[in-house]
């Protein structure tokens, strides 16, 4: 690969510095001279165009306060790494061209980037990018690309239309055009050429039974994130609803338990969990349709309480502006009066509005108490509902636990019935006995050590169901609490915000009522 050389390679590496970044800022703007005092003025929160183009960079760093730039080039420079770009998510453009960086990386947060350009380095293998959905642009010519197949990396970027490559040693391969134009078939520009619908038919034809095999794999993997995504969602659904390890509560059961492994190997032992485990299923499916009813009631109760609340303050906020209006008015025309009439009747024009604004504290006060009394009343309503289908909650959960419990014990009480029936049928048949295994005739030849197995397996199946039952309910009484407490925080600040906008308003108007009768009076001296 032929490496294009620039000068500024031989300069002194140079250091990015608050002098730098001022004279590299782009300014849009005609005028030179209000263009220079923008760049010396300019907070770096509001660059967003900075060129460090031809600096003799070394290293990219100082760029912390940038917080909010948009377009960045650090092409023909002396870097060798990507690094301390992190913090620049709004980032859209950005040019890396030029420089001697062997390795894609730094970029992950970039996610916002629509155009990269790595042309002329020495990267191998393009990698690390895979935050970057959003790119549209990638030049990558002139850098040591050296395996066809890492382009089909770039396959996964699906608003991808421009890509350079020209350059790479990759570009010596007789499959080269036809590979980039078969795998990333969505490109409308490559190495600088328009790319023709014919093109991309004819390199799909080409790459037909690669093409068919990678469409496969696609397409089982969109099912399988899709299957995926549907899972994390009902999962979440469930810890939402206050429902979660209710369906798999059996299967944590057995995966849990110690000895049911063991037990599992004795001849008919556990055959009858498939009816219990049926009998749960139907159980767990009432059960979780009626706690969803029940969310539905808690989100539509939580729901008409803060329309209540929107629409009592937008009342009380209506009339308390009517007020404030009705006080600014008089206002305004007092001091209008003070600047047209005569020195010393500032006194004078200014009592009336004075008097407004101590009455104007009262209404505004006398409405807030009111908006308080009435907040607490509704906070108090909504919390009464709201713990009522909470405590409804607490019994349905108890209901569907004890039915739980009950085939448990069923179950333990059929399968102790059992074990005592296989002891005495292979303690009467050498022959049954000959065909088990070592661990299950030693299980079997001992009926203590057999129904010591099966009373740890019930109890620790039993402690799971405590445990289950335990969690959920806490945590709806947690998550009930939890929304009440919010609702009377939320209204004891609000109601502190309010009255001490109040006081600083009716402070700072009075201010100004005194200070327009010292300038009169002090006109009226002179």
């Amino acid at each position: 690969m032929v490496r294009i050389e620039q000068p500024v390679l031989e300069a002194e590496p140079n250091v990015i510095n608050e002098k730098l970044i001022r004279s590299c800022t782009q300014i849009a703007g005609r005028d030179p001279e209000s263009v220079e005092e923008k760049k010396r003025t300019i907070p770096f929160a509001e660059v967003e165009d900075v060129s460090f183009s031809f600096r003799s960079l070394a290293v990219i760093s100082n760029l912390q306060g940038l917080v909010n730039l948009v377009k960045l080039q650090l092409d023909n420079n002396m870097l060798e790494k990507i690094e301390n770009l992190g913090h620049l998510t709004r980032l859209t453009w950005l040019d890396l061209s030029f420089n001697n960086i062997s390795k894609i990386e730094g970029l992950e947060t970039l996610t916002n980037l629509t155009d990269l350009s790595l042309f002329n380095n020495q990267v191998e293998v393009i990698e690390n990018l895979d935050t970057l959905q959003c790119l549209q642009v990638l030049s990558m010519g002139n850098n040591a690309l050296k395996k066809l197949n890492n382009v089909m990396y770039l396959r996964q970027f699906k608003s991808l239309r421009i890509v350079k490559l020209e350059g790479n040693p990759i570009c010596k391969d007789p499959e080269y055009r036809s590979y980039i134009l078969s795998h990333i078939s969505q490109l409308t520009y490559f190495d600088y050429r328009r790319v023709s619908q014919p093109d991309v038919t004819a390199a799909l034809e080409q790459h037909q039974d690669e093409m068919i095999e990678i469409q496969e794999k696609e397409e089982n993997q969109a099912l399988e994130e899709e299957a995926a995504a549907e899972k994390a969602a009902h999962e979440e659904k469930m810890r939402e609803t206050n429902l979660e390890g209710v369906e798999t509560l059996m299967d944590t059961m057995v995966k849990e338990d110690a000895e049911w492994q063991k037990l599992s190997r004795v001849p008919g032992l556990l055959d009858g969990w498939n009816d219990i485990r049926d009998k749960f299923n139907v159980a767990t499916e009432e059960f979780k349709n009626t706690i969803l009813e029940q969310y539905r009631k808690k989100k539509s109760e939580h729901e008409e309480f803060e329309t209540s609340l929107r629409d009592f303050l937008h009342e009380k906020d209506t009339k308390a502006r009517q007020y404030i209006t009705e006080y600014e008015k008089m206002k305004k025309e007092a001091m209008g009066k003070v600047r047209q009439g005569e020195p010393g009747e500032a006194e004078y024009l200014l009592l009336a509005p004075k008097a407004k604004l101590v009455m104007l504290k009262q209404q505004l006060m006398d409405l807030e108490q009111e908006v308080g009394e009435a907040l607490t009343e509704l906070c108090h309503e909504f919390e009464g509902n709201y713990m009522e289908i909470t405590e409804a909650n607490k019994g349905h959960y108890n209901t569907y636990f004890a039915q739980v419990r009950d085939l448990e014990n069923t179950f333990a009480s059929q399968v102790t019935s059992v074990a005592l029936q296989l002891i005495d049928k292979f303690a009467n048949d050498s022959n049954e006995v000959d065909k088990l295994e070592d661990d299950v005739r030693t299980l079997l030849g001992d009926k203590d050590l057999l129904i010591n197995a099966l009373q740890a397996s019930h109890d620790g199946h039993t402690s799971k169901i405590d445990t289950v039952e335990d969690k959920l309910v806490n945590q709806e009484v947690s998550n009930a609490n939890d929304l009440i407490n919010s609702t009377v925080v939320w209204e004891a600040r609000r109601s502190r915000e309010r009255v001490s906008e109040i006081v600083n308003y009716v402070e700072r108007n009075m201010m100004d009522l005194e200070e327009a009768q010292r300038e009169d009076e002090a006109g009226y001296d002179v």
